[in-house]
């Protein structure tokens, strides 16, 4: 679908046409009590006063006439009040919508949207775009509705005042000077649309810069960073308040001169009136026609000028909402009760970016993982064995050859089938800012409170949730609270309590100590018993019984074979236990004799 500032006006309002008609209903009486009502009111309020001289009026009536005056008035502000208000009700309506309709984009994007994009980015394009296009949205739907109709109602109480009083030069007036009105706007069109798509990226950046020195304010204090990140933010900032300035620059520039335009035209107005002796009563009542008339078209200028200032917003919200997405679901599948967890790879390849001189990060890539069995990856750093376990819930697609998951292709099963499967114990767990028991039920919604003490203990987390304040304490935000051995037991602990036939562990253990790596171990064994798990891991501790080792290396599947037999068959795994990439120092309680290099 292509996305117009049009087509969201249409998209959204007709989702709450409710609360848009409301508005619309009270800003139609506004309009015809400004644009009418109040212009037909002052011609027979001041003829009937000031020019009526056969008649004399008690001070009752007088007054009666008069008050005739602010019951217009009050009228017009009553409906004019509710109009905005049903309409912001509508917009904040639309706001809400708009925002999930982004966010719900967002979580269909795979993983390499993220990689490429920056947090703080993505995050104005939730919050503070949404917020323009609203208000945009707003301006459209008030006053491109609301203001025609009072024009349009004063252009008629103009016919009708100058056919009355037979004088037409006011209605030719107003019929010239409408398109000279505009003028300005189509003058500083372009401008305003240059500022505004400059002010939405630096924004963007104001963001990165804010969040990037929230996520790293260990680091920041540690290095000593305080005064360059914050030379860094204020020159951001400086940029910033630049390009919003240039903005309104441009935009506000355009009132003036159309104020300019409407006084020159009620100057020769005031001027025709006063040599063609033109009555008070009309000319007042003429007049106030004329400015409800050009009224509308300061607001309808002003209205655009919105609309060219969220240009920049327009397109990148647009940018999110039109990108394809590539890992693409099947609503519904047969597979689910016939999950056993064998994974075959077929000349699997990946790249991370799709170009003609892009590396791929894995390269034919043909092996099977047995289902029920412990299978390790191992190798160098980038050999491609976290890019691997991540086609696994298909974080990725493939981008040649393809993955059978009991025989079917991944892409047969429904991301919800495949991913309830498979729990994923991942080197740098995430903790939600929520409680300790709700970070465990992330995968077991449904679990009760007994089976999530029973997963922490076999976790070995139960002791310290106690110390933290309970399973009903909040983690904090990023977890903060715990160290990183802590934060990966408890993300095991969440692992257990999915209980899924597939277990993947992307360095489970890295951040334990070794007294609660033994634990952990053993935890795990007992765990994965009929299970298919499949673990990175650098410590000889965690593969050495692993059922089968694969070996990589710069993206290729070298070899596979048990611990044993690598060390008899392969010079690179024997390199990489002779440099301790799989630690196999004593002190960490593995028994090195196990590892004793062999030819």
């Amino acid at each position: 679908m292509q996305y117009t500032l049009w087509s969201l006006s249409r998209r959204y309002l007709s989702a709450h046409r409710f609360l848009f008609v409301v508005a619309l209903i009270f800003g139609v009486i506004y309009g015809l009590m400004s644009g009418l009502g109040l212009p037909v009111m002052f011609e027979k309020v001041f003829r009937q006063i000031f020019e009526d001289t056969e008649n004399t009026y008690t001070c009752g009536q007088i007054l009666w006439i008069a008050g005739l005056i602010p019951i217009g008035f009050l009228i017009r502000g009553v409906f004019g009040y509710l109009s905005t208000y049903w309409m912001n009700r509508c917009g904040l309506e639309i706001l809400n919508h708009l925002r999930a309709d982004i966010f719900a984009k967002l979580q269909a994007m795979p993983l390499s949207f993220f990689e490429q994009k920056h947090s703080g980015d993505l995050v104005n394009r939730v919050v503070n775009d949404p917020k323009t296009i609203q208000d945009v949205l707003l301006e459209i739907a008030s006053e491109f509705f609301k203001q025609p109709l009072q024009m349009l109602a004063a252009f008629i109480g103009l016919i009708y005042l100058s056919v009355k009083h037979g004088d037409l030069v006011l209605l030719m007036v107003f019929l010239l000077a409408l398109p000279v009105c505009f003028v300005p706007v189509r003058l500083l069109r372009y401008r305003v649309k240059e500022s505004s798509r400059c002010m939405q990226n630096a924004e963007a950046e104001v963001t990165e810069c804010v969040v990037e020195n929230l996520r790293a304010a260990q680091e920041i204090r540690t290095f000593l960073l305080e005064k360059s990140v914050l030379d860094k933010a204020k020159d951001v900032m400086h940029r910033l308040a630049k390009r919003i300035q240039a903005v309104v620059q441009w935009q506000k520039l355009q009132q003036p001169l159309m104020e300019i335009v409407t006084a020159v035209i009620l100057a020769t107005i005031f001027v025709y009136a006063y040599y063609r002796r033109i009555p008070f009563s009309v000319f007042s009542s003429m007049g106030t026609a004329l400015y409800f008339a050009f009224d509308p078209i300061k607001k309808i200028s002003n209205a655009l000028g919105q609309v060219h200032r969220s240009t920049g917003a327009l397109e990148r919200i647009v940018e999110i909402l039109e990108m394809p997405v590539e890992i693409q679901s099947l609503e519904k599948d047969a597979y689910i009760n016939t999950m056993k967890g064998e994974f075959v790879f077929r000349s699997v390849d990946f790249i991370y970016e799709r170009s003609v001189d892009a590396t791929k990060a894995l390269q034919e890539i043909n092996l099977t993982f047995s289902a029920g069995k412990w299978n390790a990856l191992v190798g160098p750093s980038g050999a491609g064995k976290s890019t691997l376990i991540k086609l696994l819930p298909r974080l990725y697609d493939v981008s040649g050859g393809c993955i059978l998951l009991d025989g079917i292709d991944l892409r047969q099963w429904s991301l919800e089938s495949l991913r309830s499967q498979i729990a994923i114990v991942s080197q740098n767990p995430v903790l939600f800012n929520d409680t300790i028991a709700n970070n465990l039920k992330l995968g077991c919604p449904e679990a009760d409170d007994v089976t999530v003490i029973e997963a922490a203990k076999a976790a070995y987390a139960h002791e310290f949730i106690l110390a933290a304040g309970g399973y009903h304490a909040w983690v904090g935000e990023n977890g903060n609270r715990f160290s990183g051995g802590q934060r990966q037991r408890l993300a095991i602990a969440r692992a257990f309590l999915k209980n899924s036939p597939v277990l993947i562990l992307d360095e489970a253990t890295s951040a334990l100590d070794s007294e609660s790596e033994f634990y952990i171990r053993k935890a795990i064994e007992r765990l994965t018993v009929g299970k298919t798990v499949v673990a990175i891991a650098h410590r000889i501790s965690t593969i050495q019984n692993a059922h089968c080792i694969y070996l990589f290396d710069a993206g290729r599947f070298i070899r596979q074979g048990t611990h044993a037999e690598l060390l008899k068959t392969s010079e690179l795994y024997r390199q990489l236990v002779e440099k301790q990439l799989l630690n196999t120092e004593s002190k960490e309680g593995v028994d090195t004799s196990e590892v004793t290099i062999k030819v």
